[in-house]
């Protein structure tokens, strides 16, 4: 069954975005333990997205985790999608994989890499790879509250699909940007019950010669309904202080879904 779940999950992987700054997390108080843990879970829904224009989408997204004793394996991946007829209106999604060493500890290394795209606000591509530095300030049966510190690569390529009319610039070549940036966030995670689970993160992204930050909230709560069912609702948002492209400066995702668990 693990090797099955396992497999399964790297079939999915290359097909599953909220937020360009990508959310993925875990929380664990179980002791640490030499055999091999996993989890899977599906999420599918409907969302409603501003940016240029209102649009109703689809979303699916796969998260997974292994654990083995001290180190911690996580990996997400989400496909969206809109199509009207022939024409596609809405084409986006991310893959991002995280690992953890001593994960339970107060400090912590994790180390993270991300692909994604989005056809609808001009993001042709951006990936990255990076560091983190986590001090876990409190983790407990009920609320952990933790927050990390770090930097990455980035390479990102945007072309001019998104921008307003009277934007547009007379050169319309896509812009490629390569940056080593800053990346630090906080998060609170709350089970007030077995039932429900409510996490907020706030992202901050910037260089470091330059503050001009990219600024992520994340706020999701889980509702299990059951073993293996549950339902999700969350809130992305992103505020860009500098656009690589001259399109609004605050993009948001507002979704509920079912969420499947194995």
């Amino acid at each position: 069954m693990n090797k099955f779940k396992f497999i399964i999950g790297f079939l999915v992987l290359p097909w599953v975005a909220k937020s360009q700054i990508v959310n993925i997390d875990k929380s664990d108080t179980a002791d640490y333990t030499n055999e091999l843990k996993d989890s899977f879970s599906f999420n599918t829904g409907l969302e409603i997205d501003k940016q240029k224009t209102t649009l109703v989408d689809a979303t699916n997204t796969a998260e997974m985790s292994l654990q083995k004793y001290k180190e911690l394996f996580l990996a997400a991946a989400s496909y969206r999608f809109t199509y009207n007829g022939p024409e596609d209106i809405l084409n986006a999604g991310f893959i991002h994989l995280r690992y953890r060493h001593n994960y339970k500890n107060t400090w912590q290394p994790e180390a993270f890499t991300q692909y994604q795209w989005d056809n609808k606000r001009g993001l042709m591509h951006r990936a990255l790879g990076g560091a983190n530095i986590r001090y876990n300030f409190w983790k407990g049966d009920h609320f952990d509250f933790n927050a990390g510190i770090g930097a990455f690569y980035e390479d990102e390529k945007w072309n001019f699909t998104a921008v307003e009319t009277a934007k547009l610039p007379l050169d319309q070549t896509p812009v490629e940007r390569q940056y080593i940036k800053l990346n630090s966030y906080i998060r609170f995670d709350w089970k007030p019950d077995t039932r429900n689970d409510i996490t907020f993160n706030i992202f901050m992204q910037t260089r470091p010669n330059i503050f001009k930050p990219r600024i992520a909230p994340h706020i999701q709560w889980d509702i299990s309904a059951g073993k293996h069912i549950g339902f999700s609702i969350s809130f992305s948002g992103l505020y860009d202080t500098a656009p690589v492209v001259p399109i609004s400066n605050f993009y948001y995702t507002f979704s509920n879904s079912i969420r499947l668990k194995f």
